[in-house]
């Protein structure tokens, strides 16, 4: 073996020895994703066991995301979500779509707000209320709604 072929091996191997495992890098990027979550997906009539329960399927699907100080309580329609905002209070929802686009919404005196279109693929809520409170759930996806 030449000194340039034993240095190109030494090099490779102290490359490999850099590396991170990839199993690392993703529950990496999975700790770093729920940094910002304000709000859980609890319940989910598609899975009930989401919330400890077990229920036969709905025939409209319901989501529910708790937080602190809010709860978003959201139904699943043929064309729009609809949806309410506990304790009842106004603000602005933002619908993020995981490629990047985002939709607003109004939330009303009492809590209401319709997001039309619903949206296709995987989403996230983000809720905005007039005293200045922001709430942020995780991506939720609505395949089979």
């Amino acid at each position: 073996m030449t000194d340039e072929e034993l240095l190109a091996e030494l090099e490779a191997a102290l490359r490999a020895a850099d590396e991170v495992p990839a199993g690392f890098v993703d529950a990496g990027k999975s700790a770093f994703t729920w940094r910002g979550i304000d709000a859980e997906l609890t319940f989910d009539s598609a899975g009930a066991e989401l919330a400890g329960t077990r229920a036969d399927p709905a025939s409209v699907r319901a989501l529910t995301y708790s937080a602190a100080e809010v709860t978003l309580e959201v139904e699943v329609g043929p064309d729009a979500l609809h949806g309410q905002v506990v304790p009842p209070q106004a603000g602005e929802l933002d619908v993020r779509l995981r490629d990047g686009g985002t939709t607003t919404v109004p939330v009303d005196a009492v809590g209401w707000f319709v997001v039309r279109p619903k949206p296709a693929g995987t989403f996230r809520l983000r809720l905005r209320t007039a005293d200045g409170k922001t709430v942020l759930t995780d991506w939720t996806s609505l395949a089979g709604s």
